[in-house]
């Protein structure tokens, strides 16, 4: 359990109200980088095992779309990665 000091001292100087946005703004741009980077390590031109699955991009069939946002909307399934 945390002593009575410590909880006194982070609330003292950790929890004072003009730091709350900036703590908001830190964790939301932390989500964010996470999410894009977990996205961009998943896509078809990542080569995770290169001795089971060398070319991963050739699994890509034509009409599936790889990219976070079609605009056209032409693409009737999106890609997912199976296997690596």
């Amino acid at each position: 359990m945390i002593s009575k000091s410590v909880k006194s001292y982070l609330w003292k100087y950790w929890y004072r109200s003009d730091l709350i946005p900036i703590y908001g703004i830190c964790v939301g741009a932390l989500s964010v980088c996470g999410y894009f980077s977990f996205r961009a390590l998943k896509g078809p031109d990542v080569v995770w095992n290169k001795n089971s699955n060398p070319y991963p991009w050739q699994h890509v069939k034509q009409g599936e779309n790889t990219k976070l946002l079609d605009p056209s909307g032409s693409f009737e399934k999106a890609w997912s990665r199976d296997r690596l």
